[in-house]
């Protein structure tokens, strides 16, 4: 990053021991704002959003990996993947970094961990959520809004311990993940986040995508007012986004939902404008609301 957009980085202790990596730039009075990256990636995904003057200017932009992704720490056993330890990662760093009820945008799968920060901390820590291409839902429940094509790999994945088979999966991941016209993107960028995937062992992997969850306080929190935004790019192939758009919007009563036309399944990387201008004006209409009171 630049000089003036130097990052505070922080390797924040998880109550089970499990050392979290995390990082923030821009001005701690601005609007908190934590980014949740996709499975089996990690929170360099978010490299370009980081050094956007716009962001960076207006907003205290915080990122981190989750347990067992990239520079994060590895859990060990079945136990390392309960709700409650993503819930304890995710307000650990919040503490660290001084965050008081920040606005989470979470990508993917990664929206599962606000079902278990949901699911566990009371109260409820969170301002405000913006799920981009979400698939909050894990095991039985995530055909409800995953495409065939997805299915498929989340299938392999959670049955193999087969690292060939596993690698490609995951290349199948990734081009899901760039598909229609995010296949623009350079390819070192793709090379980058298939690296990191498949760096992932497939044991963790599949612990990662078949853990037990509960998202019934996700949803109610959406039935008590909790603000979401929910963007889904015309072009993912990895979510439906009319079905997301259309369970969401049946629980939470204070939502907007908009389609990035041209959007992949990483719509912040090649539609990172329109999703920038989303980000921001959302944010300025939970100031003003909470202004009003």
């Amino acid at each position: 990053m630049s000089q003036s957009s130097s990052a505070t980085i922080k390797n924040v202790r998880s109550p089970d021991g499990t050392a979290i990596y995390a990082e923030a730039v821009g001005n701690p009075r601005n609007p908190p704002v934590v980014f949740i990256h996709e499975v089996t990636f990690s929170s360099t995904v978010f490299d370009e959003l980081m050094h956007d003057r716009r962001l960076v200017d207006h907003l205290y932009l915080v990122r981190y990996d989750l347990r067992c992704h990239g520079r994060s720490g590895m859990a060990s056993g079945e136990n390392g993947h309960q709700s409650t330890c993503y819930a304890d990662d995710f307000c650990a760093v919040v503490r660290a970094f001084g965050l008081q009820r920040p606005i989470v945008v979470a990508w993917g799968i990664g929206a599962a961990t606000v079902a278990d920060v949901c699911a566990v901390a009371n109260p409820n820590p969170i301002a405000a959520l913006v799920f981009v291409a979400p698939l909050p839902f894990l095991r039985a429940e995530m055909p409800r809004l995953a495409t065939e094509r997805m299915l498929g790999v989340a299938q392999v994945l959670c049955s193999t311990q087969d690292a060939v088979v596993a690698a490609r999966a995951k290349t199948e991941f990734i081009h899901g993940v760039f598909a229609g016209s995010a296949c623009r993107i350079p390819d070192a960028v793709k090379a980058s986040w298939l690296g990191q995937s498949i760096a992932q062992p497939p044991e963790v992997t599949r612990r990662v995508l078949s853990r037990q969850q509960d998202s019934s306080r996700l949803l109610e929190a959406g039935r008590r007012g909790l603000p979401l935004m929910v963007l889904v790019g015309s072009q993912d192939a990895l979510v439906d986004g009319a079905a997301a758009i259309g369970e969401l919007r049946r629980h939470y009563r204070n939502a907007e939902m908009h389609v990035v036309e041209g959007g992949s399944h990483a719509l912040f990387v090649d539609r990172k404008d329109e999703f920038v201008k989303l980000l921001l004006v959302f944010v300025g209409k939970l100031a003003v609301m909470t202004l009003m009171g």
